[in-house]
């Protein structure tokens, strides 16, 4: 697990070089051809957004002065093989991904407007600045693309589809039990499906994120170095959040829980709430499998962050919710009061 995700609902809105392609071409999303399609998800080894994800990557890595992509590692020989005007065109795209894009986060206008739109929801680059700086930013993945195209494209293609490969055993085992449990447990249907699902290197930092869509569905990013059972809940962890959106009922139930009890709800306590318990759906579907022992990606974030101080209190009133004994009301009620009632002098 390489960090808890911060994840940003709905669709947003950013900046401006000559181009080649008419802005109207940019309510027309690229041709993608799924890997895989499962009842919940489809999945994609998307050449334009591993390009994205590789220069969002190596303009971090320049930024800080850091090692980057065809500056070493194993692709170095072939990058310096390619013609000077490749090599050129390739160290350019990544200065302006390291200025403009690298350094915002990834629900940031510049990260998330490239998002979006390769994710083929054009209809929402609705001002005129988002649209200019989209397609300036095409421009550099097309000057960047010969590079990419020879010495990593092969290799992360196929390092996409052995990770869908691997896991479509997983999904055709578990998928329905664990989609039909999270749907009872956040208490909403599923829609928009099958859900999109890109996977490429690095997702930035996050390893993994996900955007919903009005007025139904969304898209999932998620890195290929998940990987056995935690590639499973990493999946279902970034779908949960279309089912758990502000209006939603869980996230309904902790507001209401807070003001009846007149405690401030911490911003992040409602994601800890997810972490848990699409975890903990995913662990008891498994162990009914007889595949028993896995361990659910909060507990990494509990041992490594302070939302360890929540773990007590989630451990000892949300198991009651998933297990039908409380309601969603009691069980928020429940858990705000263990988790920040300070106790008594």
């Amino acid at each position: 697990m390489r960090g808890h995700f911060f994840h940003r609902a709905g669709i947003v809105l950013v900046p401006g070089m000559l181009l080649s392609a008419p802005s109207a071409s940019l309510g027309q999303a690229h041709e993608r051809t799924p890997v895989a399609t499962t009842p919940h998800f489809a999945f994609y080894s998307d050449f334009a957004t591993n390009l994205n994800d590789a220069l969002i990557a190596a303009g971090v890595a320049r930024k800080d002065g850091k090692p980057e992509l065809f500056h070493s590692g194993v692709e170095k020989s072939c990058f310096g093989d390619l013609a000077p005007s490749a090599r050129a065109a390739w160290d350019r795209a990544v200065d302006y991904y390291a200025e403009i894009v690298s350094p915002a986060n990834w629900s940031d206008r510049p990260q998330y407007l490239l998002r979006v739109h390769l994710a083929g929801f054009g209809e929402q680059l609705e001002d005129a600045l988002a649209r200019q700086f989209v397609e300036i930013a095409r421009s550099f993945r097309a000057a960047a693309k010969p590079a990419y195209e020879a010495c990593r494209w092969a290799t992360q293609d196929a390092e996409n589809r052995r990770w869908i490969e691997r896991l479509n055993p997983q999904l055709a085992a578990h998928e329905q039990k664990i989609a039909h449990r999270l749907a009872e447990v956040y208490q909403k249907p599923w829609d928009g499906l099958p859900i999109p699902v890109d996977v490429v290197e690095t997702v930035n930092w996050s390893g993994a994120n996900s955007v919903s869509r009005d007025p139904a569905g969304g898209h999932l990013l998620i890195s290929n170095s998940y990987q056995g059972p935690a590639a499973l809940e990493v999946v279902f962890h970034e779908a949960s959040h279309l089912l758990m959106g502000r209006g939603d009922p869980l996230r309904q139930a902790l507001d209401q829980a807070a003001s009846a009890l007149d405690l401030t709800l911490p911003d992040d306590l409602w994601h800890v709430v997810l972490f848990y318990t699409t975890g903990e759906a995913v662990r008891r579907v498994l162990d009914q499998a007889g595949e028993s022992g896995y361990t659910p990606m909060v507990y990494a974030i509990f041992d490594r962050s302070d939302w360890g101080r929540y773990r007590a209190a989630i451990e000892s009133t949300w198991p009651a919710y998933m297990d039908g004994k409380r309601t969603v009301s009691e069980a928020a009620a429940d858990l705000l009061t263990q988790a920040l009632r300070k106790p008594a002098e």
